[in-house]
């Protein structure tokens, strides 16, 4: 007897075909699409951020820049108010040494003013301070 052949292996290749037809058309094709989709945003959202990473940078170097020269700025500022400072206690000092010089020069007139006209008086007070130092010691009067 005559068998026919086993035919079961054309009905898998042909299930396997529309499987594989089906499943492209429905599964493969959208889920590769996704997948590129995806890859495509991460190489995009890499070179944005690489591009924010440099943005940062140069803000970051241009802040740096403007904060040295603020600084700069303000160390020249210092300086010159220290030096407008140091002019105004120079001046200061000076005048309160000429002031000081001149109090000193008028208290030594005066001392010497002073001193003068006591040593002119010193022979009349001596007399006086002696004939009463006399007068108390011996208990009476004393004639010229």
């Amino acid at each position: 007897m005559i068998k026919l052949p086993d035919i079961t292996l054309v009905y898998v290749i042909v299930a396997f075909a529309a499987s594989w037809a089906i499943l492209r058309k429905y599964l493969f094709g959208p889920l590769s699409a996704i997948l590129d989709q995806r890859e495509q945003d991460e190489k995009t959202a890499a070179r944005v951020h690489a591009e924010s990473l440099e943005r940062l940078s140069q803000t970051i170097a241009r802040a740096e820049e403007e904060l040295a020269g603020a600084r700069r700025e303000a160390l020249r500022q210092r300086e010159a108010l220290r030096g407008e400072g140091r002019a105004e206690l120079d001046r200061r000092i000076a005048q309160a040494q000429a002031a000081a010089q001149a109090a000193v020069e008028k208290a030594n007139g005066e001392i010497a003013a002073e001193s003068q006209r006591l040593s002119q008086n010193l022979p009349q007070d001596s007399h006086r301070l002696a004939r009463e130092l006399a007068e108390k010691i011996l208990g009476r009067k004393l004639v010229a």
